[in-house]
């Protein structure tokens, strides 16, 4: 994670590089490098915790949040994301580089700076490396990566990098690389890019979405293409299977290990298509989430849950809050009249999504701006949903899946960016 400071510096330049037209950006009463750090944490983090034999934290819960007064980042323990006396230890976060996976008490990071994979572990004295592979001669690309479990200690990461698929796997309590190598995804003309990527592993397949689009998609000027397309890949061979296209939307999703864009429930994909990344996108192409049939590896033509129009709203990220349901954001575009409107302003609400039956509602909270993070997390009866206020604190809300009833829990200092169960 990049921090303030030295290591903040350079993720912010690092960023200017990537990005053309970002600069810094303030907010009412807050510091100006408020969304820049951010943005830069909601990069990092991508999974929701498993099992790991590290040390047990003794709590429950981890919240991730960035200080804009102090200009820090802190994880912050609690028992119950409802009861303020359940509330543990605060302790400084000092990862650099994007994280890619979490396992009770520990982080793996990609620190592009070291090109290396680094495991950090947190304990009582704080946050220190404990383990390394180097990835000096491996392509990755974070703004066009995901990241899939294996198994309770293995992760598929798929990259695109000079125009190519490549994969890696990796052993986390091993920390060593198991195998890497080339995806065969239909090539393209060389003018296109691929974009929107996105890949999830089910019954030993591997469903990679993405679309084309000439120029990068960090550019924010050309349209995409006005396809989806689908590589299905066994595995663990992974050798190509079958491919396939629909037209009904387009880019699924963005950023794929900054915020979830494609989900799985009951053995089936469901993935959120938009008309692209924020400005430069396809105008009025509705954003819909498409079925991918695993079984029959393909769209599913009777399946299309258009979530906005395209003309007067566009949907962003797609959390899975358990039992068929999902958190999107949706965006206003009678709000938004530059890019940097998408950037600061509160254009967005949470829109909550049955994905069973196609059916979606505005949930009664607080507009927000649109953000890439994991600010949510489920269980048996109840989901969590971080909303970060205008006052700049964070309000954790319980939204009770039994009677669709929503419910304030813990007040948070600061803005939280990822909610983690550190044990099972």
């Amino acid at each position: 994670m990049n921090l303030p400071g030295s290591k903040y510096l350079r993720f912010l330049k690092f960023r200017q590089a990537l990005v053309p037209d970002f600069r810094p950006l303030s907010f009412p009463g807050l510091k100006p490098l408020f969304f820049s750090v951010l943005f830069g944490f909601a990069v990092l983090l991508s999974l929701s915790a498993c099992q790991h034999s590290t040390k047990d934290l003794g709590y429950n819960y981890g919240l991730l949040s960035y200080d804009s007064l102090e200009n820090k980042a802190y994880l912050t323990t609690v028992n119950s994301l409802m009861d303020t006396q359940e509330i543990g230890p605060r302790t400084a976060v000092n990862f650099n580089g994007f994280i890619l996976a979490q396992k009770d008490s520990r982080y793996f990071v990609m620190d592009q700076e070291q090109k290396a994979f680094v495991a950090y572990q947190i304990g009582e004295k704080g946050i220190r490396a404990v383990a390394k592979i180097s990835m000096k001669d491996i392509p990755w690309e974070p703004y066009m990566s995901w990241v899939n479990w294996v198994n309770p200690h293995t992760i598929l990461i798929g990259t695109v990098n000079h125009h190519k698929f490549n994969y890696l796997e990796i052993d986390l309590d091993a920390m060593k690389i198991n195998r890497q190598g080339r995806l065969n995804v239909p090539e393209t003309a060389l003018e296109n890019n691929y974009v929107g990527v996105s890949g999830q592993l089910v019954n030993h397949k591997l469903f990679v979405s993405y679309t084309f689009q000439k120029g990068m998609m960090r550019e924010h000027i050309v349209p995409c293409e006005d396809t989806m397309y689908m590589a299905q890949f066994s595995y663990p061979e992974l050798e190509l299977q079958n491919t396939a296209m629909d037209d009904r939307t387009t880019w699924p999703g963005s950023y794929a290990i900054l915020a979830p864009n494609s989900m799985v429930f009951q053995d089936q994909v469901y993935v959120l298509g938009q008309p692209g990344g924020r400005t430069g996108n396809r105008k009025g192409t509705p954003s819909s989430i498409l079925k991918i049939d695993t079984k029959k590896n393909i769209f599913d033509p009777a399946y299309n849950f258009q979530i906005a129009d395209g003309s007067q709203e566009e949907a962003y990220t797609l959390q899975n809050l358990g039992d068929g349901l999902a958190l999107t954001s949706v965006v206003s575009l009678n709000k938004v009249h530059s890019f940097e409107n998408y950037m600061i302003n509160r254009v967005a609400n949470y829109v909550l999504l049955d994905l069973k039956n196609q059916k979606r509602t505005k949930l009664d909270l607080p507009d927000v701006q649109l953000e890439w993070i994991f600010n949510t997390i489920w269980d048996d009866d109840f989901a969590y949903i971080s909303v970060y206020q205008q006052d700049g604190n964070s309000q954790i809300w319980q939204y009770n899946r039994k009677d669709a009833t929503l419910k304030k829990g813990l007040l948070i200092k600061g803005a939280i960016f990822r909610i983690n169960r550190l044990k099972n």
